[in-house]
Order: C-alpha cells, then sequence, then structure tokens
C-alpha cells in the first residue's frame, strides 16, 4: 500500500507508485493506495478556498490508470488529524492488513505530523508489516514536489510543468455556446470551472482543447477576477451552436506574452483594474 497525498500524481508521486506496483506483483499481493480528502490545510489552517493540481475525481483517474487495484480515500477531519501515530498505524496499516507499506521520504503522519518514515520504520520490525521508503525525486536540482508544480502554474509558468507533472496541467470545465465574445474574427466562449482546480496567473494562454470526439489548439484568456469568467477560443469552440453545453478538458500549453496580445490587451486590461 502507497501512501501520500498525491495531489498532481506528479512524476515523484509515479515513482512511489510503481514501486509499490512492483513489490505488489513480486509478493503477489493487491496493489493498494490510501489517499486523504479534502486537504489538511483545509481543516487544520481553515484555507477553505484550497485549490488543487488534481481535484479527487481526477486524482482517482489518474490513479487508476497507474494500476492501482484498489484505493482507499480517508476522509480527513478534526478527528482524524488527532489520531496518535500508533493508532494510526492500528486503523490504516494494521487495521486493512497492510502487508508492505511505501511511502515518501518525507512522509508524515498522525497528531502534529508526529509521526515519521523513522517512526513508521521502528514500529514496522514489531508488526507484520515491511517499510519501502522512496527518496527524493529532483529535477534540475529542484524537488519534485505539488507545492513547486502549484507555485509554476500561479505564476503562468505552465511550460514547465512537464518536467516535474509529467504532462501538461489540465483541467476540466464547461462552456455554453449562448455566451459568446467577438475578439477580431475569433469566437470566444466564457469557461465555467466547478471544481477547485488551482488557476494560471492572468493572461493568455494557448492550450489544447478536447471533448469526447476530438482535439485541437485553442487560446484561453485568464481573467482572474470576479467581473467576468475566463475565455477560451478554438475549432471546437467554433463548431457549436447555440443552446449546447459542451465537457472540456484544457491543457496549458504555454503563455503567450503580454506584447502579443494587442487584439485583446485593451479589453483584458479594462477587465482586470
Amino acid at each position: 500500500m502507497a501512501l501520500g497525498f498525491f495531489d498532481g500524481v506528479h512524476l515523484g508521486h509515479q515513482s512511489l507508485l510503481k514501486q509499490t506496483k512492483r513489490i505488489a506483483e513480486k509478493k503477489n499481493l493487491k496493489f493498494t493506495a490510501m489517499t486523504f480528502d479534502p486537504h489538511p490545510n483545509e481543516v487544520i489552517k481553515l484555507e477553505k478556498d484550497w485549490r488543487y493540481l488534481t481535484p479527487l475525481a481526477l486524482k482517482i483517474e489518474r490513479m487508476a490508470a497507474i494500476g492501482v487495484d484498489k484505493l482507499f480515500v480517508i476522509k480527513f477531519n478534526l478527528a482524524f488529524a488527532s489520531l496518535q501515530p500508533s493508532e494510526f498505524i492500528k486503523q490504516y496499516v494494521l487495521g486493512l492488513q497492510a502487508k508492505h507499506i511505501v511511502v515518501g521520504f518525507d512522509f508524515t503522519f498522525g497528531n502534529k505530523a508526529q509521526g515519521t518514515v523513522d517512526y513508521l520504520q521502528k514500529v514496522s520490525k514489531n508488526n507484520l508489516f515491511d517499510v519501502t521508503v522512496i527518496s527524493k525525486q529532483v529535477h534540475n536540482g529542484e524537488k519534485i514536489s505539488s507545492t513547486l508544480i502549484r507555485k509554476m502554474v500561479r505564476d503562468g509558468d505552465v511550460h514547465l510543468v512537464p518536467y516535474y507533472l509529467g504532462h501538461h496541467f489540465e483541467i476540466n470545465g464547461v462552456v455554453y455556446s449562448a455566451n459568446r465574445h467577438k475578439h477580431e474574427k475569433e469566437t470566444n466562449m466564457e469557461i465555467y470551472i466547478g471544481n477547485k482546480y488551482i488557476l494560471p496567473a492572468p493572461g493568455l494562454y494557448r492550450v489544447e482543447i478536447k471533448n469526447e470526439n476530438k482535439s485541437c489548439h485553442g487560446k484561453f484568456i485568464r481573467y482572474g477576477c470576479s467581473k467576468r469568467n475566463d475565455e477560451i477560443s478554438g475549432q471546437i469552440i467554433e463548431m457549436l451552436k447555440g443552446g449546447v453545453v459542451e465537457e472540456l478538458t484544457v491543457k496549458f500549453i504555454k503563455q503567450i506574452p503580454f506584447e502579443s496580445m494587442s487584439k485583446y490587451s485593451s479589453n483584458f486590461k479594462e477587465v482586470i483594474k
């Protein structure tokens, strides 16, 4: 069983999960994982507007694609956060009959993060489970982490994300074809993003847009304010007729420099004031 929050299921997480899978196959055990929802900061620090690289439904989808046989999603609340490390092991390791635990080098658990990797290894010697610790995964000398990737997205550096996430940052959203805006020859449509995704800095982005049937390149205008919903344009958008509701996946490729936004810039500047 792999333990962790796994927001983003980034390259570090993938390394951990693949190692768990190899151990499970070698020992003829089920490949399982445990994650938590919501993020601890929402509960402990009361950050109710916490944003995710992968909201829970997408995280489940990504982990299933890696081959997880069974995923335990533990509700993170104050009672769970208050568990002593020994009680966590009793309920969530021994209680689930886990035979081998795989964690990252900086994994913590239990009340006030008192449970550490060293503690887990020490306790494992007296119980019926083994522990494997995955070392720090780095790129260009930087630790691959959800925190770093979230910062890249927030800063608009979406072109750097694949080196850490393993693919471009994606969100899911909905467009309603009745809500159209004209920018010269291009048709833009407002996009509504319901899940608690972290979103890029305000600006114009080159994106790939996908629906159930096709994909195309397009542009995404991120206003980043309450005055106006973000907008998207592309061939899929132009094909929609009045009254159509379309669910889309938007993959962020790169930010377009502000000076290249001539046909958008006056409108953009006015909205974000």
